[in-house]
């Protein structure tokens, strides 16, 4: 609502104009401020919920949808009497990571950079302290990315190499 509609009376009311007037000729609204604070808490929508709801064959669990909804292909429209041959499959209802980040970003995420091959997921770690070390264990072997291995090239050896450890 616009605020100029808005107008507080002098014993502290609140008049709301409406834009156009009602079939009964009302043209303005009288509230104590408390009550347009509760009829415009109502209209708010709870967090999380979709602001359009369809029903009927339009609903997304509705057997009928697939037959009603061609999702720009022909061949997606069946007919009605096609009950029992009805063989569409639904589309998975979660994306994976790995095809969110192709569909996102144009990102192969599970190409391998060497050879060009598919890699495939074995574990997720989620534990802060275990994510922790494994990036502690990176940044420790691209320090010794660069350098000679010990015992070349003049480099004294380590005291693990000399115990046999």
């Amino acid at each position: 609502m616009a605020q100029d509609r808005l107008r507080q009376l002098d014993d502290g009311r609140v008049v709301l104009t409406l834009k156009s007037p009602w079939a009964d000729g009302t043209r303005q609204l009288l509230f104590e401020p408390l009550t347009l604070l509760e009829k415009l808490a109502a209209l708010i929508p709870r967090p999380r919920t979709n602001l359009v709801v369809y029903h009927g064959v339009l609903a997304p669990h509705s057997g009928w949808r697939a037959r009603v909804v061609a999702y720009g292909t022909p061949s997606a429209v069946a007919s009605p009497c096609s009950e029992a041959s009805d063989t569409s499959k639904s589309a998975p209802r979660h994306w994976a990571w790995a095809a969110l980040m192709r569909r996102a970003f144009g990102l192969d995420v599970l190409a391998c950079p060497r050879c060009g091959g598919r890699l495939r997921l074995i574990a997720t770690v989620e534990d802060p302290e275990a994510i922790r070390a494994i990036l502690a264990a990176l940044a420790a072997s691209r320090e010794r990315e660069g350098r000679a291995p010990p015992g070349a090239a003049g480099e004294p050896p380590s005291p693990a190499g000399v115990l046999g450890a």
